[in-house]
């Protein structure tokens, strides 16, 4: 696992940031229409490509997160993953397919994508990636997020993480406990500790390497 340990110094190193480069296509459409510009696979890569080829890249960035169709893609004959690691970043890649509402609850959220996820991962680490990403969604009223919410997601998010470490990359583990609201700060900090705590003992539980582990928390 030392290598794990090693990617995840080398993606947050030296006060570096991670690129969330990710936004599904429904969002880059919203994006590129702003500007008039027509949303095709052709001008979604041109738009990353402009990222990815900033000059602060190399200062700045430790990795990047990709989305599915990203990934794959190739600009001037170069691999996507290839042209990022070449800036000394570490590419990744999202791998979770969205919060859809938990059974039993008519506000909470679960995040999906297990199904299949081990076959994805050999497949991302094949295009280059090197860590994963996964967000867990919680929101804060006077009755959540619920014992059921903070389980079921806790659960999913070390799932998650034991299949990527299997598959030789770092998870990032996202449990974001959303700031909507009209409750205080001291609330926010409460309900989020106790989101986090319950994550690392399921990270634990399912013996992930928590040295190999990129914990990604929320703003309070």
């Amino acid at each position: 696992m030392s290598e794990l340990n090693n990617i995840a110094l080398k993606i947050i190193g030296n006060g570096k940031g991670i690129l969330a480069a990710d936004e599904s296509t429904g969002t880059m459409t919203k994006r590129l229409q702003g500007v008039n510009i027509e949303s095709n696979s052709e001008n979604r890569l041109k738009f990353r490509h402009t990222l990815f080829s900033s000059k602060s890249m190399k200062t700045c960035i430790g990795g990047v997160i990709l989305y599915d169709e990203t990934i794959k893609q190739e600009f001037s004959s170069k691999k996507i993953p290839e042209l990022i690691s070449d800036t000394g970043a570490v590419p990744g890649i999202k791998v979770d397919t969205g919060a859809k509402t938990l059974a039993n609850s008519s506000e909470e959220k679960i995040t999906e994508g297990l199904d299949g996820l081990r076959d994805r991962l050999k497949d991302y680490y094949k295009l280059g990636a090197r860590f994963a990403k996964w967000r867990g969604v919680y929101i804060i009223s006077n009755s959540y997020p619920s014992k059921i919410a903070i389980s079921a997601n806790a659960h999913a998010l070390a799932r998650y993480s034991a299949l990527v470490q299997e598959a030789g990359m770092v998870p990032i583990v996202e449990p974001e406990v959303l700031m909507d609201g009209n409750h205080s700060a001291e609330i926010c900090l409460t309900k989020t500790s106790e989101v986090i705590k319950k994550c690392f003992e399921e990270l634990i539980l399912q013996k992930v390497d928590l040295k190999g582990v990129i914990l990604k928390p929320n703003m309070i």
